[in-house]
């Protein structure tokens, strides 16, 4: 499975088109096909998943128990799901209605989430990440959840 690390920043352009950073191409696994699946994602920013990748999460989604809660989150995801194959440059498209869910206008941030990307509007993700020196407290709790 590929796996994205680092942090970069692009122009983003009309047609609503963004590189994929070359040093995140090389990590493609030959079974995406070249393709990445584009959803919604929590903190209002997007998910950009290499297509082997996104078809492991989808079998992770159709296990889970139908609840509510759920059912919503599902119907939630795939209306904002695009499937977008590299062009000739090595860019992927994001429509018009994922770029106003993420707030994405003239430039994009995108971030290595190690089996994902996220893609962020820059100054969002600044915010988002200055609000508050909390690593600390959010990473000893996040290790003590993960113990249980």
């Amino acid at each position: 499975m590929s796996r994205f690390r680092g942090k970069y920043e692009y122009s983003i352009d009309d047609k609503g088109r963004v590189n994929i950073p070359a040093k995140f191409r090389k990590t493609i696994n030959p079974q995406a096909d070249e393709t990445f699946v584009v959803v919604r994602a929590p903190n209002s920013c997007l998910r950009a998943y290499a297509g082997d990748a996104w078809e492991a999460y989808e079998k992770e989604l159709d296990a889970m128990t139908q609840t509510a809660d759920t059912v919503r989150m599902r119907r939630q995801l795939y209306d904002s799901l695009s499937d977008s194959q590299l062009d000739a440059q090595g860019r992927i498209s994001l429509s018009p209605g994922q770029m106003q869910l993420a707030g994405i206008e003239k430039k994009v941030m995108l971030v290595g989430q190690g089996a994902y990307i996220e893609l962020w509007d820059p100054q969002r993700y600044a915010t988002f990440i200055g609000a508050g020196d909390d690593f600390d407290q959010v990473f000893y709790q996040s290790v003590k959840d993960s113990a249980r």
